[in-house]
């Protein structure tokens, strides 16, 4: 029953027009806004991410709100212009899941080349997709199995802000002791 749901679940996530614009229930990436997604679901747990500007926050979705049992949770990223950026789709860590989601997203998705994945304490594996408009990320860790759909935009935008952070800091003058 549960491998039922899985792929009702996948069904409903990769649609296939979601290859020119990734619609994920509802919520489209680039496009959807906070106060848009706020008339379907409840936001909840505000958070700023981390090394971003204040304006840049997200929220927590339960998983009952998309009707899906096995999701214990998404969470949203906003943009400074409160664009939905991101979604964090997490299940309880099942292999099962991370294998079945894996499957799908290689027949939806081209395959990154990334470096071979070298096993660390909590993360026990990983896999990345993307395609014209999107990064899609697949990790399976001790506590859980994470789906995250990133739009492109948002991704190089928030990378830039770190950038530009982290350059700030190591120009700053060091206190002497």
């Amino acid at each position: 029953m549960n491998i039922i749901k899985t792929f009702a679940l996948l069904l409903c996530l990769l649609s296939p027009l979601a290859q020119a614009e990734t619609t994920l229930f509802g919520l489209t990436l680039g496009k959807s806004t906070r106060q848009e997604v706020e008339k379907t679901y409840t936001l909840q747990d505000k958070n700023t991410a981390s090394g971003l500007p204040d304006s840049w926050n997200y929220y927590r979705v339960s998983g009952e709100q998309f009707n899906e049992p096995l999701l214990k949770h998404a969470t949203l990223y906003f943009d400074d212009t409160q664009m939905l950026g991101r979604i964090m789709f997490t299940f309880p860590s099942s292999v099962q899941k991370y294998k079945a989601l894996e499957e799908q997203l290689s027949r939806q998705y081209p395959r990154l080349n990334t470096a071979p994945f070298v096993s660390e304490p909590l993360r026990l594996d990983k896999a990345e997709f993307q395609n014209e408009t999107t990064h899609i990320r697949l990790e399976h860790n001790v506590y859980n199995t994470n789906l995250s759909f990133t739009d492109l935009k948002y991704r190089a935008a928030a990378q830039k802000r770190l950038a530009e952070k982290k350059a700030l800091e190591a120009n700053k003058p060091k206190k002497e002791p």
